[in-house]
């Protein structure tokens, strides 16, 4: 009978942490400002596939003849894969972005959407912050 106590006692835990760590996972609006889409255009330098969120990095010109490198979170991989984008980022490419800033000011951003060189564009996130 003991062990099925600690047994449940231990599942339960497992449970609520596994809980607790996915809703941080996705609490994006705690990151990044969901209320706020920033547009910018900058020359890719790296794409990061990694999971579960891709990280792309372009060298932005942030209009004071400087240049930064700013970092976009981006859906999961097998999104950028259904959608075709794999294919098309290639560093050295201009890309025009649409993203969330982050809240601690640090040049990152939750991608929304991205044009492509060829112009297309595809968006990645609803716009709307009550559909997350």
């Amino acid at each position: 009978m003991k062990n099925l106590i600690k047994t449940g006692i231990i599942v339960l835990t497992s449970v609520i942490l596994q809980t607790t760590v996915a809703s941080a996972h996705h609490a994006v609006q705690a990151q990044f400002d969901v209320q706020e889409v920033v547009t910018f255009t900058g020359v890719m330098t790296d794409v990061e596939l990694i999971n579960p969120h891709p990280y792309f990095h372009l060298d932005v010109d942030t209009g004071n003849g400087q240049i930064e490198n700013w970092s976009v979170e981006s859906v999961a991989l097998q999104a950028l894969r259904r959608a075709g984008l794999l294919k098309r980022l290639r560093v050295g490419d201009t890309f025009t972005i649409e993203g969330h800033p982050s809240r601690n000011g640090e040049p990152i951003y939750l991608m929304v959407a991205i044009t492509l060189p060829d112009g297309s564009r595809l968006t990645m996130r609803s716009l709307d912050p009550s559909a997350r």
